[in-house]
């Protein structure tokens, strides 16, 4: 357990830090101490606990394919973003949506929206890239907690994560634990759909909007950038290509149509990737954060929660920690679906001695994982919506709705019916 001190040094230095400073009133107190500066301390700690080796770990995690991976993510996100909104894209696709859909309803309309993307193409990041641009620039349009509508963005993007069939946790569970996918669906949504509609109820009712300056002209060839995101996301075109494709479309559209040029969309690329510096030299961070701790203290861990379970014999305790299993490697790692794979031979044991259906099994790491990366403000999918609305992560964190009630929802079950599985 000590060799997870630098991540816990981490969390108490972003965290806690913004709470000492809201409690003084300090404006914008989650601010005054950026995560890529509280992060730097944790990573001294972990290369002087990592010894000799520390270099080749910190690069190894550093060097991950998802991490890489999520970093070319970033970039192209922002570039995208940049260019749809020199355009003028976006102001379109404000003034359309704003035309046809209520204030009243834009939160759950937004959580809709999101889950749906999210269901379809199984990929939380690109719902959240398909989705928070436009929701940022209505913020210019509709007196509204952005806060609160980012996490509208992840809580609909989750749910899609875990539910879609086609999505890396998904894959990573059913095929882990060898369960049933159609068995492991059912369970899933179950308690997706019922933890879905509480959580549109919140939306609506706690939180009213209200719009001003309405009403503006759009041009429909100028909302084709976010109708080809969407179709090719659907068609399961890798996200790096769909983003590629899609700027290069935009930036098509506003030369034909506008009176865009070459040179701006260059100008427009460069602010975009800029605007994403921050949170891709976290990215890297954390990854190499997460290779100085190293898998076989994260295994370690995994075992001796194994050992409790053994020693307390119960059959809805098993089922908890399988729960606990996938929130904790994830809070460790800030990646579902590694997450997933590291529990998986552990969960697979206690699924055998407690004779849990795999499928069950398959359903609880996958939740559990999924709730968390929707949760921590360091994870991958609340850092890229703080990127593109400027929000707090831990004020994003808080108000993705979707997540806190799915832990309630699949807590209860497991208490009321664990006994059965």
């Amino acid at each position: 357990m000590i060799g997870i001190l630098p991540l816990l040094l981490f969390v108490l230095l972003f965290v806690g830090s913004g709470l000492v400073f809201s409690i003084m009133g300090v404006e914008d107190a989650f601010y005054q101490l950026p995560p890529m500066v509280a992060i730097l301390p944790a990573i001294g700690l972990a290369w002087w606990m990592r010894g000799e080796d520390a270099l080749e770990a910190f690069f190894e995690g550093v060097g991950q394919r998802d991490i890489l991976l999520m970093c070319c993510v970033f970039l192209l996100a922002g570039a995208f973003g940049q260019i749809t909104k020199d355009i003028g894209a976006v102001e379109s696709v404000v003034n359309m949506g704003l035309g046809f859909v209520s204030p009243q309803w834009l939160a759950i309309g937004v959580f809709c929206v999101s889950a749906f993307i999210g269901t379809a193409i199984g990929t939380s990041m690109g719902a959240i890239i398909a989705v928070a641009p436009v929701v940022v620039a209505m913020g210019t349009h509709v007196s509204c907690d952005m806060a609160l509508m980012m996490g509208a963005v992840v809580g609909g993007a989750m749910f899609g994560d875990n539910l879609s069939l086609v999505s890396d946790t998904t894959i990573a569970s059913v095929s882990s634990l060898e369960a049933d996918g159609g068995s492991k669906f059912v369970i899933n949504a179950k308690l997706a759909l019922i933890s879905a509609l509480v959580c549109t109820f919140f939306l609506f009712d706690t939180h009213p909007v209200k719009a001003f300056d309405v009403g503006g002209d759009y041009l429909w060839i100028l909302i084709l950038p976010y109708v080809l995101l969407l179709c090719l996301s659907l068609c399961h075109v890798n996200v790096l290509f769909t983003l590629i494709i899609s700027s290069l479309i935009a930036v098509l559209i506003g030369i034909v149509f506008g009176d865009y040029s070459v040179l701006q969309g260059i100008k427009s690329v460069q602010n975009g990737f800029s605007g994403m510096a921050d949170i891709l030299m976290l990215s890297l961070m954390i990854g190499g954060l997460s290779g100085l701790i190293g898998r076989t203290v994260i295994e370690s861990i995994g075992e001796k929660i194994s050992s409790w379970v053994k020693a307390a014999g119960d059959r809805r305790l098993a089922q908890f920690f399988m729960i606990k299993l996938g929130a904790i490697f994830d809070v460790l790692l800030a990646n579902n679906t590694i997450a997933i794979i590291i529990a998986a031979p552990i969960v697979r044991q206690l699924a055998d001695r407690y004779d849990v259906k795999r499928h069950i099994a398959a359903a609880w790491v996958d939740i559990g994982s999924c709730i968390m990366q929707g949760l921590i403000p360091y994870g991958a999918q609340i850092l890229l919506a703080s990127s593109l609305s400027g929000i707090s992560p831990i004020a994003i964190a808080l108000k993705v709705y979707y997540c806190w009630i799915l832990a309630l929802v699949l807590m209860g079950y497991v208490f009321l019916f664990g006994k059965k599985n």
